[in-house]
């Protein structure tokens, strides 16, 4: 079995040596498309000598097109699509390699979390990075897609195997690049070509979102779900879940709580978005800004209960330390200091918490009610 990498990359030099440390163990040659890079990406890649194959070409505001270009030079068996930004975690190589040979599958997905604005982690597991080399090849000019594969053929790699960590929506990186600009100019191209296509609204709402242009972001959301139900009127589709967690947190950015409580109350009684913990998160954050704090409370526990979630793309965290320290600011308010305290420090340590978030927050609620003691042993288990 032979597993080519297939990479497209413009002015990365900052991420594609981590990249390519981390994947060239893993496959049998690599073929990357430089689009037009003005830094050191290419020499860094050249460096690597005949272990990659690098090909330039122009871009042409097409992603599908720059990457077919990569899969169309691979001779491989199988094709690993990553991006620059994007380091691939694998525990066993052989064993991940014995996986994909093995498997009845035309393609497989690898959890994926993208580090998203101050260091959030964001799961998502949509797309298939890894699928055979016989005739595949994406489509759409932005947030492309492999076309003609079959839905039912794809099947997912155990996280204890192998995750990839996307770094390109670090708000330095994305701001820096004006990723924004650039994907509304492709989106708004492919919509006057496909007026009726539901997952360019959608894209469109999230690029809104991202510029933090919330009530726009809210209307392509809408749109979106109109095309979806034309299109799928007896069944739940693969962008609703998202849509509805991302107009809640819309509607939380501009104030709009009560609608956003209205919203959600409904939701969560559907069976298909019971287990959908950001929408309890987003539910509490509506009550908590309300000063409804029992009401608030009981979302954040249920966040707690339901826990962290996989099924969904959902913030890494949301189920368990994030409404920890919501809950803690309410006891606070409340005047449950000891309670707050507690509840600081269990969201601090969470095992869930691998940035060590709230750090500081914790430590200044301590100085403020003089919990000396408890500060000293907290500052004693962040150095341990």
């Amino acid at each position: 079995m032979k597993l080519s990498l297939c990479m497209i990359v413009k002015n990365e030099e900052k991420f594609i040596k981590m990249c390519l440390d981390n994947v060239l163990p893993l496959v049998d040659e690599a073929v990357i498309v430089d689009t037009g890079s003005k830094d050191s990406t290419k020499d860094i890649i050249k460096s690597y000598g005949n272990r990659v194959n690098l090909i330039e070409a122009q871009w042409e505001n097409d992603f599908s097109k720059a990457r077919n270009i990569s899969i169309e030079n691979a001779k491989g068996d199988w094709i690993l699509v990553l991006d620059a930004d994007e380091k691939i975690v694998v525990s066993n190589v052989n064993e991940l390699r014995t996986l994909i040979e093995s498997t009845k599958y035309e393609a497989l997905k690898i959890p994926f979390y993208n580090l998203i604005g101050d260091y959030n982690l964001l799961f998502s597991n949509v797309y298939p990075k890894i699928f055979r080399n016989k005739g595949y090849r994406y489509n759409g000019e932005i947030h492309e897609q492999i076309k003609d594969l079959p839905l039912d053929m794809t099947s997912e790699v155990s996280e204890t195997l192998c995750k990839i960590i996307h770094f390109g929506y670090l708000d330095s990186e994305y701001k820096a690049k004006d990723k924004q600009n650039r994907n509304l100019d492709i989106l708004f191209k492919q919509l006057n070509n496909d007026e009726n296509n539901p997952f360019i609204y959608y894209n469109l709402g999230v690029t809104y979102m991202s510029k933090g242009e919330y009530k726009t972001a809210i209307d392509y959301f809408f749109k979106c779900n109109e095309k979806l139900e034309r299109k799928f009127p007896d069944s739940k589709t693969l962008y609703e879940s998202d849509i509805i967690a991302r107009v809640a947190q819309c509607l939380i950015e501009i104030k709009d709580y009560e609608n956003c409580i209205i919203l959600l109350n409904d939701v969560i009684k559907d069976e298909h978005f019971r287990d959908f913990v950001d929408l309890y998160y987003f539910y509490g954050n509506a009550l908590d800004q309300l000063n409804r704090f029992e009401e608030a409370l009981n979302m954040y526990k249920k966040c707690i209960e339901v826990g962290d979630t996989t099924k969904y793309i959902s913030v890494s965290g949301i189920g368990s330390f994030y409404p920890k320290f919501r809950i803690a600011e309410i006891y606070e308010k409340q005047g449950k200091i000891m309670d707050a305290a507690m509840l600081y420090i269990e969201a601090v340590f969470d095992s869930k918490n691998v940035f060590r978030k709230g750090e500081q927050e914790a430590r200044s609620f301590f100085k403020k009610y003089n919990l000396t003691e408890i500060l000293i042993e907290f500052d004693k288990l962040v150095k341990s």
